[in-house]
């Protein structure tokens, strides 16, 4: 009984949970070599870290099953797994390699003379387990853990079927290796969950790292960030740069309260985002630094473009006041200063000559928009 116990704990639990963990290395793995791809095109090297780990984990897994339950079970779950997460094509290639990785090693394991090998079933079992894989990848409706389900049952039944043609069937071997695939089942669903939980927190962490807390507006961080990688482009299209202020916003503040002015701050945001995305689609971008100064950085020739939109909204907050919750109508207008980012200088160069000219504008009158 006790070696009987031993032996359901250890097919059903200790193995599966050996397979789990062999998933987790090479999704940390895919993860690298995601990361490498970001700053090196090559990734030969990251593939070839994957390769050899998976022949080394499908060894490893063709012994321990051998030696714990005298059958070979579980060698197509990890590929299975790492398909379904489409990362990586290289995985259907090693999906097709398995069943010669368990002929090499049959030849080899001399020790296990109960082991028999048929390459028409085994065959079989490829063909059938890479058409299920492709039809649960293009499955888009279910979430990933009911085609994970899906997959492994499935799986399961098509080793069965080949225990079947192959007259190898054994009742306690199927129960062992579907509390197996239950346990492995379990395990993923659980860390995939994680994994989800863990990205939504990461998205929304850098979100709002780059986002003003305010407006909901791009913040200096992101603008830093966004002319680094600007600068990098070797794209010719023109950037255009400008630098709006909220005119006497102290006044503002003075005269109806800092959260009115809040108030103030965040219509003109939406109006001035809405506006620039609407003219110049996703060649745009618009920031807060903070207080009542706004970027925009545009790729486009236009002077005469950027010019007349922000005339246009001078005008709209003419004749629109903000209604703030208190019933005050506030009327305002903004200055601005907008140049083109030239090939020689830095983009903070190109900051500081837009900002030059905001003062200039605040100095001749306000309610203009100067450029040079």
């Amino acid at each position: 009984v006790l070696i009987m116990l031993l032996q359901i704990l250890s097919s059903s639990i200790f193995l599966p949970l050996v397979v789990a963990s062999m998933i987790i290395a090479q999704i940390h793995l895919e993860n690298y070599q995601t990361d490498i791809k970001k700053t090196h095109h090559k990734k030969y090297l990251s593939n070839f870290y994957i390769v050899f780990i998976y022949l080394a984990q499908e060894i490893c897994i063709i012994e321990l099953t051998l030696h714990n339950i005298n059958a070979i079970a579980f060698t197509f779950v990890i590929p299975i797994t790492m398909i379904l997460r489409n990362r990586n094509k290289l995985w259907w290639g090693l999906l097709a390699i398995t069943p010669t990785i368990i002929v090499i090693m049959n030849i080899y394991l001399k020790r296990y003379q109960f082991v028999t090998f048929t390459w028409g079933t085994n065959l079989l079992r490829l063909v059938l387990t890479a058409a299920l894989c492709f039809i649960l990848l293009h499955w888009n409706k279910p979430p990933y853990y009911i085609k994970y389900t899906i997959a492994l049952y499935a799986n399961f039944f098509i080793h069965v079927l080949v225990l079947i043609l192959e007259h190898h069937l054994e009742f306690d071997f199927v129960i062992f290796i579907l509390l197996g695939n239950c346990f492995i089942i379990l395990t993923e669903n659980s860390r995939h969950h994680y994994e989800v939980k863990q990205q939504e927190e990461i998205i929304k962490l850098h979100y709002e790292s780059i986002r003003d807390d305010l407006t909901g507006l791009l913040n200096y961080r992101a603008f830093d960030q966004d002319m680094r990688n600007l600068a990098r482009e070797k794209d010719s299209t023109p950037v255009l740069l400008t630098i709006l202020d909220i005119d006497h916003f102290k006044k503002v503040n003075d005269t109806y309260g800092h959260l009115n002015g809040n108030v103030v701050l965040c219509a003109f945001s939406r109006k001035l985002e809405s506006e620039v995305h609407h003219n110049f689609d996703s060649n745009c971008a618009v920031y807060r630094f903070g207080g009542e100064e706004f970027t925009i950085v545009v790729k486009d020739d236009s002077y005469a473009k950027v010019i007349k939109l922000l005339n246009n909204l001078n005008e709209y907050f003419a004749s629109h006041p903000v209604k703030t919750p208190d019933d005050q109508q506030i009327y305002f207008s903004f200055s601005g200063g907008l140049t083109r980012h030239l090939e020689d200088e830095t983009f903070n160069q190109t900051l500081a000559r837009a900002d030059n000219l905001v003062y200039q504008a605040k100095n001749s009158g306000r309610k203009q928009i100067l450029f040079d």
